[in-house]
């Protein structure tokens, strides 16, 4: 139900445990705030659960300090499930609304493919 509303999601596959991951979050916090109504970001921590309050309490510092203003997903038995399939993080995918995947998923922090992804779904947008 999350994606139903837009015609792209961005969805960053990140971990509490990789620097490249938290580097890019301010970043990916300004295109956030630079997208139209019909495309958004997502964020999935793939190295927390809501059990493990410790680690939780690691990942909310990570979050505020980022200014990430976009949701973060943590893990459960879906999630972990789906998340099976990438090997490495960040990883970036593209989604949409009924959750099909739009081209390949993007490893690595690479925000000129992550713009470049969005631009060819959003046409007229361009970032801030």
């Amino acid at each position: 139900s999350i994606l139903k509303d837009k015609d792209i999601t961005m969805i960053n596959i990140w971990g509490t445990f990789c620097p490249p991951c938290i580097e890019e979050m301010p970043d990916l916090a300004k295109l956030s705030a630079s997208l139209p109504e019909n495309a958004q970001i997502i964020g999935i921590l793939c190295d927390v659960s809501l059990n493990d309050k410790s680690a939780l309490q690691d990942a909310k510092s990570i979050v505020s300090k980022a200014g990430t203003n976009y949701p973060c997903l943590l893990l459960n038995d879906s999630l972990t499930d789906y998340l099976s399939q990438f090997m490495y993080v960040p990883t970036t995918i593209f989604v949409d609304s009924e959750g099909n995947q739009i081209g390949e998923p993007v490893v690595g922090a690479d925000f000129n493919a992550y713009t470049a992804h969005l631009q060819k779904v959003i046409g007229d947008w361009t970032k801030n």
